[in-house]
């Protein structure tokens, strides 16, 4: 995962405010929830020493509306500034609050890390719906594609006609493919997505897959699920999507671990909170793999269950940054001292 959202915070001056809140808006009282939680954690922030001018714009940032659905939102305002304002789909593990020189951002990583930009093509032979989709869950942009050829359905007439009428209807097919091929080319292009699902309709999806371009053509995930018609299920959609999803970045933290085993064998990686922050400081980190099991927090700032861990999680996160390295919640077991291991750059012997 790059951090190139979080760069621009490490030149500016602390103690940071933040709050990591559920912001679900499942239901008529989902609201009164949230803003309870955040009055229990706004009070905690004031008694940690946070001014009033930054509490007036965390304020306003939570009471702001939210999407539907499971959602956490992570907030940090700075002497009187918001400084970030993430959304992510799914709930956070807990709700915390932190005040101090080092932003509590290990949320953000946790809801991010392996998500993509993605697209979902929904088919039928008319046409497609394209929305494209952040990694925070929330939809760039929204696209209708209806093809310009009417000859849709194969008609059984018999003898020639019938064959003349088939194959009529396959060249419309062809032809409304080909449009949505060519807006997809477009959006991968614009918006550098990382996966497109096609969901719907099976011929029309086999002739976008012979249609697309060769860049568009790899990221191609065809799915069985969903589709145009009215009356299909979105949460068999989310399901299927995410599972895909899934699957992905498990094939991601394999090929991580493989690139780990390989510098390890070349003598160019360091493991443990202690080596990896000094590699840090050097800046001969490329990339952070951090167990996904790690302690993120979620203690109250200023109390004794915030561990050393903790922090350093989140001291970590928040060093890598100005360096330009990476980090990678890894699921799969790997052996590393204290669950954290860097990929270097280049390694002191050389």
């Amino acid at each position: 995962m790059q951090l190139d959202w979080l760069k621009p915070l490490t030149g500016l001056e602390g103690p940071f405010a933040c709050a990591t809140l559920d912001a679900s808006n499942l239901d008529p009282v989902t609201r009164t929830r949230r803003l309870a939680a955040w009055g229990s954690a706004r009070r905690e922030l004031e008694r940690c020493g946070a001014d009033g001018d930054t509490l007036a714009v965390l304020d306003e940032a939570v009471t702001d509306p939210t999407g539907a659905g499971e959602r956490t939102r992570v907030v940090c305002a700075s002497q009187g500034h918001l400084v970030l304002d993430v959304g992510m789909e799914g709930r956070p593990r807990q709700e915390s609050s932190s005040f101090g020189p080092v932003p509590r951002v290990m949320e953000v990583v946790r809801g991010l890390d392996g998500k993509e930009t993605h697209a979902v093509v929904r088919l039928d032979r008319e046409g497609a719906d394209i929305e494209v989709i952040d990694p925070s869950g929330a939809i760039v942009t929204a696209t209708d594609v209806t093809g310009e050829h009417d000859e849709l359905r194969k008609v059984g007439v018999g003898g020639a006609s019938q064959r003349r009428f088939q194959a009529r209807a396959e060249d419309s097919w062809k032809h409304n493919a080909t449009q949505i091929a060519a807006e997809l080319d477009r959006l991968v292009r614009r918006l550098r997505l990382g996966v497109v699902f096609l969901e719907g309709e099976g011929h029309m999806a086999s002739y976008l897959v012979d249609q697309a371009s060769g860049p568009t053509a790899e990221l191609l995930v065809r799915l069985d699920t969903g589709g145009r018609a009215a009356g299909t299920s979105e949460a068999a959609e989310t399901t299927a999507r995410d599972a895909a999803l899934g699957r992905r970045r498990a094939a991601r933290d394999a090929r991580l671990l493989e690139r780990f085993g390989d510098a390890k064998g070349a003598g160019s990686t360091v493991e443990g909170w202690d080596a990896v922050t000094e590699a840090v400081a050097k800046a001969q980190v490329a990339h952070v793999l951090l167990h996904s099991d790690v302690r993120d927090g979620g203690e109250a700032p200023g109390t004794a269950d915030s561990t050393a861990e903790d922090r350093d999680a989140n001291a970590l996160i928040w060093s890598l940054a100005p360096v330009g390295a990476e980090i990678s919640l890894v699921a799969q077991p790997f052996d590393a001292k204290d669950g954290v291991a860097a990929i270097l750059r280049w390694n002191d012997a050389s």
